[in-house]
């Protein structure tokens, strides 16, 4: 196990080098000359010329790449096209406010989605699983920005219970949770309702009951747990997904997020920015399926056999 957790780690640096070649390239290629971005409206050749070299944009884009990943490694991301400040002192504050929104709306998602797809499965076909499951396919459908909108206009804008911009206070931090948790709400509640009657028609919980054991122990001790695998994996993918389409929640809220940064730093094509915010984005989601799989071995004993299966017939070779 030991030895699969480090080859884990060893391949991430590998799989963030791809990605940040990845980005590098789609923002290589765009038509956008961030060189004309910086330049007053009325510009001389020399001016031009002077500017992208200084930038180091007249060199191949490969060594654009090379040059960006080793400062990189040193925690170097660059300076900023836009402030001329450094890019970390850019985007540094930001990362605790989009990994905040995201861990507090996926917790949320995951405690009343779990509780919520449980009922629907235990009761299905009745008017609890029949509501729930209007509702869950209602809100997949509605896109953020519109929940949001609604929200600020109703909660914030008329009723004043709740500030509109900001994270000043926990009040703050409501709305844009709800608005994130419901889109992803419905789906969680989907997975967990297909994942528990799937256990719940196995042999093992019907034996569990001809034993004569509580109907709560057999769902929430029997089914549940072996429901956990689908499960572990959605919660991984959602807090992954929350915290990179965070952007328009964090836009229309005003939170400074790193989506905010984004977004202002695909406007004016500040090429630092962008590589710096995307790359910290596909770190954290690495670490987060590195960390769902090894959820696995905890939760499945049959992935934590495999491993110590392999460890024995490797030392009786």
């Amino acid at each position: 196990m030991a030895k699969y957790i480090i080859k884990r780690i060893i391949l991430m640096p590998v799989t963030l080098l791809l990605a940040a070649l990845f980005i590098f390239m789609m923002v290589s290629i765009s038509k956008t000359d961030p060189v004309l971005n910086m330049l007053p409206q009325e510009y001389t050749q020399e001016q031009y010329d002077a500017l992208e070299h200084e930038l180091g944009l007249d060199q191949p884009m490969l060594v654009q790449y090379v040059k960006w990943i080793g400062h990189a490694f040193t925690g170097d991301f660059g300076t900023s096209y836009s402030t001329r400040n450094s890019v970390w002192n850019e985007i540094g504050f930001r990362i605790p406010t989009s990994a905040v929104l995201s861990l507090v709306t996926t917790v949320l998602i995951v405690i009343i989605g779990t509780v919520l797809g449980i009922l629907c499965a235990v009761h299905q076909y009745s008017w609890i699983d029949n509501v729930i499951n209007v509702f869950s396919k209602m809100l997949s459908a509605i896109p953020n920005f519109w929940i949001a909108m609604i929200f600020m206009l109703v909660f914030a804008m008329k009723m004043r219970v709740f500030p509109m911009f900001g994270t000043g206070t926990v009040l703050h931090w409501v709305l844009p949770v709800i608005t994130l948790a419901l889109p992803g709400l419905a789906g969680h509640v989907r997975i967990t309702r297909s994942s528990m009657l799937d256990c719940i028609r196995q042999d093992y919980i019907r034996t569990a009951r001809s034993k004569g054991e509580k109907e709560s122990v057999v769902i929430y001790r029997e089914a549940l747990k072996n429901a956990m695998m689908p499960l572990i994996t959605m919660t991984g993918n959602r807090f992954a997904m929350t915290i990179g389409s965070a952007v328009v929640v964090e836009r229309v809220f005003a939170l400074p997020g790193l989506g905010t940064k984004v977004l202002d730093a695909i406007n004016a094509m500040d090429v630092p920015v962008i590589l710096a915010c995307t790359t910290v984005l596909c770190a954290i989601y690495i670490v987060v399926m590195l960390i769902v799989d090894l959820a696995y071995m905890f939760v499945d004993p049959r992935v934590k056999g495999r491993f110590v299966k392999a460890k024995k017939n490797k030392v009786a070779a």
